[in-house]
């Protein structure tokens, strides 16, 4: 394809047109020089001849003018005519006279040859002249006066070169055949730059281009041993190293990217311009808590981070603090990146640690602290006082020291069943729990549990109610764990049922098949105070109490926070889990799901 910008077509152009200045140079000098060199070489045997006729004349004119043709003879390109009183009384053969005067009379209206015609004197002229239609011709013209018959006479020679004018016709048609060979030439020699520079280059291009897309199937040709074969070799080897290169960076990167993704950090990269070029998820979490929407703007920075930002990168310095979002903990590290000469700052690597679980864990903990602290003071200080009130003799009676010896009793009772759950929350945190798995059966475990907590219902006035599904009789569990499990749901149900005003309370346990899920479902359902929403998320974790400044009736404290954690991890150990559905003043509803076994 002829392109102006194309290599080959530019190199193509200027070959031809050196070889074509050469060409058309050497040719105009050569027929220069060769036309000059025949012109002058006869005109000079023109002039020789022209003095041998002359000097003939001077011998002998009689023998000139009877001989003139024979005279002639020895030059046959010279015209000649003698003439008396302007007239012709012998000529050359080869004149014919009317054309000849007419040329004679141009040649003599010549400035020079008119004026020594005028003075009569002898003259040669060496000139060019145009006749008729006739190019311009280089001529030689004699004039000789003498004496001829007692009369006075002129001898006129003339020879022009004008036959050589079909030698300048063979030299113009041999300019027109080298022309045209020219032409032929330069095609010729286009398409073999097209195809020996043209589609190499071409073809390398087209494989830089895929390298550059990652594409490296293609691999360069050459059937010559030259330096683009070299080039093609060096573009094959470097196709190469990049596709290994590549793939190690693409494993890097991918490497990369999952360690980003995956990582417990949130990550955020901003440039100088405070444009986001990279985050993960979770950095997006924290993005989307801060502009309060699901979607992640890219140009528009925060204002929490702006002016850090802008710190860092007029001082570059790591900067570290915490921050607060609707009720989310974030430890934000701000590292500023280094240009190559690590003259100025080209981003800002921020990285957010969510630590929000641990912050509630530190208030949780400190609830638990609080909780446990006055859970066990109020039973030692019962103890304390009754052991010092039976010591020191201020029971009476015998019935009095019993009463105060049982008070005794289940203080320490409770004191102990609050130990335990904590051990045993514990060791179930850390992996240590054994099930010891029978058949039971189910309408027999729940009424046994409905016996325990008959008289605190009938105190609440809350009736308790038991369906299971026909199809289900037994299931293959752990007794004492799963008993475990709905003392504490039953028992939750219950004192958070007792705490509303309403005419009928009810708590009741719903065990049913989802053939679709192949699931045992076992539902705990009360229509009490019900969970706040926001407290759902997080009741499931160790000492969490969802209404801390709840109060219940005497008799029935408020728990530890980790029956919950417990009732958790015993259903994960058998394979299941448990979620919790509530509306607040309406119904609560446990769901414990466990994988039917046939």
């Amino acid at each position: 394809m002829f392109k102006l910008n194309s290599l080959v077509t530019r190199t193509w152009v200027v070959t031809m047109l050196a070889i074509g200045i050469c060409f058309f140079t050497t040719n105009q000098v050569y027929e220069k020089l060769y036309t000059n060199n025949i012109e002058e070489s006869y005109i000079n045997d023109f002039e020789h001849s022209i003095n041998s006729i002359t000097n003939l004349l001077e011998e002998d004119p009689n023998f000139l003018v009877e001989n003139i043709d024979k005279i002639r003879s020895y030059e046959d390109h010279l015209s000649l005519v003698i003439t008396q009183n302007d007239e012709p009384i012998s000529y050359s053969s080869n004149v014919k006279i009317d054309d000849q005067s007419n040329d004679f009379a141009k040649i003599k209206a010549n400035g020079e040859v008119k004026n020594e015609l005028e003075n009569g004197k002898n003259t040669l002229v060496k000139d060019e002249i145009k006749l008729d239609d006739k190019p311009s011709t280089p001529y030689i013209f004699k004039i000789q006066n003498f004496t001829f018959n007692g009369q006075e006479s002129k001898l006129y020679i003339y020879g022009d070169l004008s036959f050589l004018s079909s030698t300048h016709n063979k030299m113009r048609v041999w300019s027109a055949i080298n022309v045209i060979f020219y032409i032929v030439i330069g095609i010729l020699l286009f398409y073999y730059f097209q195809r020996r520079f043209g589609r190499p280059l071409t073809q390398l291009r087209d494989i830089a281009y895929d390298y550059a897309k990652n594409d490296f199937t293609q691999q360069a040709q050459s059937t010559y041993k030259d330096e683009l074969a070299q080039l093609a070799l060096a573009m094959n080897k470097m196709g190469k190293s990049l596709e290994v290169t590549g793939a190690a960076t693409r494993q890097e990167k991918e490497l990369l990217e999952n360690i980003v993704t995956s990582i417990s950090t949130g990550v955020l990269y901003y440039n100088q311009d405070k444009t986001l070029l990279m985050s993960n998820p979770l950095g997006d979490e924290f993005l989307q808590h801060l502009y309060q929407t699901d979607q992640v703007m890219k140009t528009v920075i925060p204002d929490v981070l702006e002016y850090r930002i802008d710190s860092i990168i007029r001082f570059p310095e790591k900067i570290s603090y915490d921050n607060n979002i609707d009720d989310y903990y974030y430890n934000i590290t701000l590292i500023p990146l280094f240009d190559e000469n690590l003259d100025s700052v080209r981003g800002v690597l921020v990285s957010i640690q969510d630590i929000t679980k641990e912050k509630r864990l530190d208030i949780m903990r400190n609830d638990f602290i609080n909780n446990i602290s006055h859970e066990l003071r109020t039973p030692l200080v019962m103890i304390q006082g009754y052991s010092e009130a039976i010591l020191d003799d201020i029971a009476e009676t015998q019935d009095e020291k019993k009463e105060m010896a049982k008070i005794i009793g289940e203080e320490s009772v409770r004191m102990n069943r609050m130990v335990n759950e904590m051990l045993d929350s514990s060791r179930m945190e850390a992996g240590f729990i054994n099930l010891i798995k029978l058949d039971v059966h189910l309408e027999d475990f729940f009424n046994k549990l409905f016996t325990r907590f008959a008289t605190m219902s009938e105190k609440n006035n809350i009736r308790l109610e038991l369906e299971i599904d026909p199809n289900l009789d037994s299931y293959y569990m752990d007794e004492d764990k799963m008993s475990q499990v709905f003392v504490n749901l039953i028992n939750n149900a219950i004192r958070h049922t007792s705490m509303v005003n309403r005419e009928h309370k009810k708590v009741k346990i719903f065990v049913h098949l989802d053939k679709i899920m192949d699931e045992v479902l076992i539902e705990v359902i009360d229509n009490g105070t019900g969970i706040p929403e926001e407290d759902i998320p997080y009741i499931f974790d160790r000492f969490y109490k969802a209404d801390k400044s709840r109060t219940v009736m005497k008799g029935d404290k408020t728990g530890t926070g980790i029956g919950l954690s417990i009732v958790k991890n015993i259903i994960e150990a058998h394979g299941g889990f448990v979620e919790v559905q509530s509306i607040v003043n309406e119904q609560t509803k446990f769901i414990v799901q466990l994988p039917y076994l046939d």
